[in-house]
């Protein structure tokens, strides 16, 4: 920090062949894919034992180059020898950061010139000639996209420069290495983007992310899933797994405890296998410090003095309860904050069970017998199952169930998908591998169906000999473009429906078209049409409003990615009117759906101009200057509208921000909005647009649009309904209890890179989505 039968056989090969990650990533065996940043290279043996019996198996620790190469071109290994030593003995793989900058190249920052990246080159030779066949995991750089860690500030070239040159090094001098990057802060898109299109991503073993947020960590599912559509566009014939390099959360932030942060490492690690994400390094073994008001000193699992935190404790019971337990598959179930998930060990199985939401019951049908189940600390009871429905009570507490040895459970454990993520492109034949074995001593005739809510997407009948194993191809197919991620559920079909008998996995849409309308004006309504891949589009966009039906031919050309549609319906349109669009083919096949949707617009501009209140936050010591006034854009809009609000700011470098709220009258909102909308005048300054909510309850949400990259006009919308990063206060859970009010309808956030410098944005036709 600072996170049919005769094909069948070769699509199975071929299934095998193309969806194994490689070798170099654990198992989904526990407690292999678990570990740990550390800060130290010597430690003492009390230390050490601790840490491997805690069951992390992967440490990951900076190479600091300015440690290494203290003469130039000497390089002293001494202290890491030491830390090789010592992690190899405990069965403890390491993942080395290859960082930062030297005092003898480039000014001390970051590599920028060739004589510089030349000379980071040599350090990385002579660390992977030293240290290769020893199963290390080269990662280039920690979070190079942020300040401090690359100096003097982030530039995505650069860094790109830099990782083709150490990726070359690497393949030269021991071809056989894992190269891991970019750890990166977060899931900066733009950045991820540019590494794809430099070519750095389809180079590496496997791409390493630090998903730091300060809400529970279910939510990273979504992130992982768009980054897989990610990485399957930019290297479509090389599977490149997502590692969670770094993450952690601090006992001491706003909302958070001990006990918590305990609660939160381990769903952590379990819901990353959910994601397939094999290796989950949590952010940090111990205490930096001990300041009991500094968040950088609460991290660790252990405290400064080593001794357990609830942390530790929560992490050594996963580790001990599920030792050599196969993780198989998260189980279906219909409220999507529940999480219980299969793993067998020989004969054995093991349900892993918690929910992210409020703590409630749920029925499992369980044979009879007795069942251990440990909670979260590792207090152990035994619960007797008497045959007749189980009723196990979720809460927020992870707790693992050991089930009883039983034929009737025998087939649960008996398959698993291939892969939880798939990327799929719609209206097309896809298959989906699964992994299937009989253990009994019967010739086993058995359905794999998948289904998303109650559409059945495909299904396939097979049959096993007594003890064969082999992957089974599914096929499927999603019909329309409109979702970007489609759940879907996979069930293995019984005579009697069981959630044991399900799991549940994720398709990515490839070829997606988002379709986002906005708010009518007159007699006209207009359409954005996306379409991330830019693979072109031609097709009839069908706009409804209220009892209004109008058509429209539209046509994206091939490279481009989006565009604005402006349709004319027969009459003029009331403000609130109820809208919704199709895209349909020539066949008549509907392409992309958005949804119903109303706009409710915020008269301010309208009714007054006066009363608009601006004003700098953050950091009262970092000089800012920030002023709103009415006035007119440079140019109109795509509506013809001209008179706006204009925000003009300048931020000194520091935690900065400007804030901009509308007249008195238009602060309560009413009802309960989906999200705002405006149209936005960019200024192309890369700062970061906000907005800012406080619910009935006290808690304040943040959303966030994301960089200002463009220039000219844009149709821009916030979330207000919950789901997003960036909230505090009150209930501090992330749920917006309505009413809700306006802290400020715009909020732009200074990047850093552009302090110093004068920047305006004009702001108009704000709006409600209901």
């Amino acid at each position: 920090m600072r996170p049919l039968w005769g094909s069948l056989l070769l699509m199975i090969v071929f299934t095998t062949v193309a969806w194994a990650p490689p070798q170099v990533v654990p198992e989904p065996v526990v407690p292999a894919p678990f570990g740990v940043n550390i800060h130290f290279t010597r430690a003492p043996e009390r230390e050490l034992e601790l840490l491997r019996e805690g069951g992390f198996r992967t440490v990951r620790m900076d190479l600091f180059w300015h440690e290494i190469e203290k003469q130039k071109g000497a390089y002293d290994f001494s202290d890491y020898d030491v830390l090789v030593r010592d992690m190899t003995a405990r069965g403890i793989r390491i993942l080395f950061i290859l960082d930062y900058s030297n005092q003898f190249y480039d000014e001390g920052v970051a590599p920028y010139t060739d004589e510089g990246r030349a000379a980071f080159a040599r350090y990385v030779e002579a660390a992977v000639k030293r240290y290769a066949g020893k199963g290390i995991l080269w990662e280039i750089w920690n979070e190079p996209n942020i300040y401090p860690f690359w100096r003097p500030k982030p530039n995505v070239e650069d860094y790109a420069q830099l990782a083709h040159v150490v990726i070359d090094t690497i393949r030269r001098v021991a071809p056989g290495e894992f190269i891991v990057a970019p750890a990166s802060s977060g899931f900066p898109w733009e950045f991820f983007e540019t590494l794809g299109q430099r070519g750095v991503l389809q180079r590496l073993d496997a791409v390493t992310v630090h998903p730091y947020r300060p809400h529970h960590p279910e939510t990273a599912g979504a992130d992982y899933r768009r980054l897989r559509l990610l990485l399957d566009r930019y290297s479509p014939r090389k599977y490149l797994p997502i590692l969670s390099g770094e993450w952690g959360y601090s006992d001491i932030w706003t909302g958070m405890d001990m006990q918590k942060q305990a609660r939160y490492l381990v769903r952590q690690w379990l819901t990353n296998l959910t994601h397939d994400v094999f290796l989950s390094i949590w952010y940090d073994w111990k205490n930096d410090g001990e300041d009991p008001k500094e968040p950088e000193h609460h991290f660790g699992t252990v405290y400064h003095d080593l001794r357990p935190k609830p942390a530790y404790l929560a992490t050594k019971t996963l580790t001990s309860t599920l030792d050599g337990y196969r993780y198989l598959r998260r189980l279906a179930l219909p409220n999507p904050e529940d999480y219980l998930l299969l793993f067998r060990k020989g004969d054995s199985l093991a349900l892993a069970a918690w929910t992210a939401g409020e703590p409630h019951p749920i029925t499992l049908n369980l044979p009879r017998g007795t069942m251990q189940v440990v909670d979260l600390m590792g207090k152990t009871r035994s619960v007797a199952v008497s045959g007749a429905p189980f009723v196990l009570d979720l809460s927020q507490e992870l707790q693992y169930l050991l089930l009883p040895a039983h034929a009737d459970l025998s087939l649960v454990g008996a398959w698993s998908p291939v892969r939880q993520l798939l990327t799929v492109r719609a209206g097309r034949r896809e298959s989906l591998p699964v992994r299937v074995h009989n253990p009994t001593a019967r010739r086993l005739d058995a359905t794999l169906r998948a289904r998303a809510d109650e559409e059945v997407l495909g299904q396939v009948r097979f049959r096993l000999q007594p003890g064969e194993q082999r992957v089974v191809n599914l096929p499927i197919q999603i019909r329309e473009r409109g979702e970007e991620q489609v759940r879907v559920t996979l069930e293995w079909v019984s005579p009697q429906p069981n959630p044991l008998h399900t799991a549940s996995v994720w398709l990515g849409v490839a070829n997606v078209v988002h379709l986002q309308l906005l708010p009518p004006a007159g007699q006209r309504v207009m359409v954005g049409i996306r379409e991330p891949n830019a693979q072109g589009l031609q097709a009839t966009l069908h706009v409804r409003a209220g009892g209004q039906e109008s058509r429209l031919p539209i046509r994206l050309e091939r490279g481009q990615r989006e565009a604005m549609f402006t349709v004319q319906m027969p009459q003029r349109l009331p403000p609130d009117v109820r809208l919704s669009a199709q895209l349909v083919d020539e066949r008549g096949e509907v392409l992309a759906r958005s949804g119903e949707v109303r706009w409710v617009q915020i008269g301010a501009l309208d009714a007054d101009s006066t009363g608009w209140r601006a004003w700098a936050d953050g950091d009262a010591k970092v000089e800012a200057k920030v002023e709103a006034t009415v006035a007119d854009a440079p140019e109109p809009n795509p509506l013809g509208v001209r008179r706006a609000v204009r925000l003009d700011y300048r931020f000194a470098r520091g935690w900065r921000f400007a804030q901009l709220n509308l007249p008195p009258p238009f602060v309560p909102i009413e009802g309960k909005p989906k999200a705002v909308g405006m149209w936005v005048y960019g200024d192309g300054s890369g700062n970061l647009l906000r907005c800012r909510i406080t619910d009935s309850g006290g808690q304040t949400f943040q959303p966030d649009y994301g960089a200002i990259t463009w220039k000219g006009w844009r149709f821009v919308t916030m979330r207000l309904d919950g789901g997003f990063p960036g909230f505090w206060g009150g209930a501090q859970d992330g749920v917006v209890r309505y009413p809700i009010r306006w802290e400020s309808v715009v909020l732009v956030d200074s990047n850093q890179e552009s302090a110093d410098k004068d920047w305006s944005l004009y702001m108009t036709g704000f709006a409600l989505q209901y």
